[in-house]
């Protein structure tokens, strides 16, 4: 039973508190008006589209507590990308909860990494990328639907759950002009009844928000983001190309078609729950066969690693490792630790031998002959590869992580026909190299693909 000197506040009381309170909850100082707009929308559905690192994720288990505060046997169900992001709405609410006022503080009789429940009946759930079938009368959140690999199937599940009460909340940042969010999103701008929410509206990414709201949409993305960006959002910006940039911070629903690998040949072979090794100790414990590619960053110093486990004629990745401004030592460590682990388990290594990655390239191939294939990255060489790539989504013989950066780095390369009637692959016009996780992928797969019979024809 409850403790009976707990006040039940009402959901005023605690919007004026939030709203008034600076750094009363964890590291957001205050409420910004977008999010307590969102909090006072009394709809059944809700479609939020939004810039990354606005917030949305703290403010959902904000709302969760709220109802479990304010309203008895209260139901909520986060519906996240992946088993992490699950965790963290959950570590959200129980800080929400220990950080209230002892009056207004519900008691928790059951916590888990995925749960939360309350002495009154009440409880937070959170799981990955699943519809929430089975359960009735909640306030259900789908963040980043736009990513799931089935966001159809989970909506349609979804939906059930509202029929007898609670609410819905469609929410997530642009990834491309498909799939239910995208559709959802244009039904709600013809109302008006969407909640849009780019960067210049956050206080820690905008410096003046109120100036930005009447300025803003009139400039283009260049002197919007020298005018309001904060100096960490500038960085940002340079570290990235500019449709990447307007689809993760402006809200902008970018053209897919495009890319050389579409997202509609991505998605069926993104997992969920997909157990990534954090460190090549860690793949010791793999059984399969595993070949990697490592891709070197000629971009801001960043490389990417890319290990894959080969099973039957399947791919799957079992290591993805990003190495931003490393020097020559940490890399090559990095990788002969790799070629060390359990006596050989990784069979062949192929990696990128151009400019910066030719005396990388050719130390770990002396040092591990046969094991070791340094790849020149010529344009001929990068069609082949990307082919390959393509071919293997289409097949839905690789299977990749449901990780937001490593599916949009995945469908940022884009082929492009020059006026001397060859093909290039790059990430953007500029050649920009904003793909990296591609190229480590790329190679990755080619190292573990047997190589195909060399067939001769003779004329006669």
């Amino acid at each position: 039973m409850e403790v009976s000197t707990r006040e039940r506040p009402s959901r005023a009381q605690l919007l004026r508190l939030l709203a008034g309170q600076r750094r009363l909850l964890g590291d957001v100082p205050r409420l910004e008006p977008y999010q307590v707009a969102f909090l006072q929308d009394t709809a059944t559905m809700r479609a939020v589209l939004k810039s990354r690192q606005v917030g949305f994720s703290w403010l959902f288990a904000l709302e969760a507590v709220i109802s479990v505060c304010t309203r008895p046997k209260s139901r909520a169900i986060f519906v996240s990308l992946n088993r992490e992001e699950a965790q963290e709405k959950v570590l959200y609410a129980r800080e929400i909860v220990e950080a209230l006022p002892e009056k207004w503080r519900p008691q928790i009789s059951h916590a888990s990494r995925l749960a939360l429940e309350f002495a009154d009946g009440s409880r937070i759930t959170s799981h990955p990328c699943t519809a929430p079938r089975g359960r009735s009368a909640a306030d259900v959140y789908l963040d980043e639907l736009a990513f799931y690999r089935d966001d159809l199937g989970v909506y349609r599940g979804a939906l059930p759950v509202i029929s007898r009460g609670g609410r819905l909340v469609l929410a997530s940042t642009p990834f491309g002009q498909r799939g239910v969010f995208w559709s959802q999103c244009r039904a709600s701008m013809q109302t008006g009844k969407l909640h849009v929410v780019p960067w210049w509206r956050c206080s820690w990414l905008c410096v003046d928000p109120g100036r930005a709201a009447q300025a803003a949409e009139e400039l283009d993305t260049p002197a919007r983001v020298a005018r309001f960006g904060t100096d960490r959002l500038k960085e940002i910006y340079e570290a990235m190309d500019l449709e990447g940039f307007q689809q993760e911070y402006e809200c902008a629903f970018v053209d897919a078609q495009a890319s050389w690998i579409p997202y509609e040949e991505i998605m069926p072979c993104v997992v969920e729950q997909m157990p990534i090794a954090a460190t090549a100790a860690g793949l010791g414990q793999v059984d399969g066969e595993l070949f990697a590619g490592f891709d070197v960053g000629r971009r801001r110093n960043a490389s990417e690693l890319v290990v894959l486990e080969r099973a039957g004629g399947r791919f799957t990745v079992r290591m993805a490792d990003t190495l931003r401004q490393a020097e020559y030592r940490a890399q090559k460590q990095c990788l002969e630790e790799l070629m060390s682990v359990r006596g050989g388990v990784v069979r062949r290594l192929c990696i990128d031998a151009t400019g910066l990655g030719a005396n990388l390239a050719e130390d770990l191939a002396r040092a591990f002959p046969m094991r070791v294939e340094p790849v020149l990255l010529t344009a001929g060489v990068k069609e082949s590869l990307a082919v390959a790539l393509r071919i293997a989504f289409q097949n839905r013989d690789l299977l990749i992580p449901a990780d937001r950066e490593f599916i949009a780095q995945v469908h940022a390369v884009r082929r492009v026909v020059t006026a001397a009637g060859h093909a290039r692959f790059d990430a953007d016009d500029e050649g920009a190299s904003h793909a990296d996780k591609f190229w480590a992928l790329a190679l990755a797969l080619h190292a573990g693909l047997k190589p195909r019979p060399q067939v001769t024809a003779r004329r006669l």
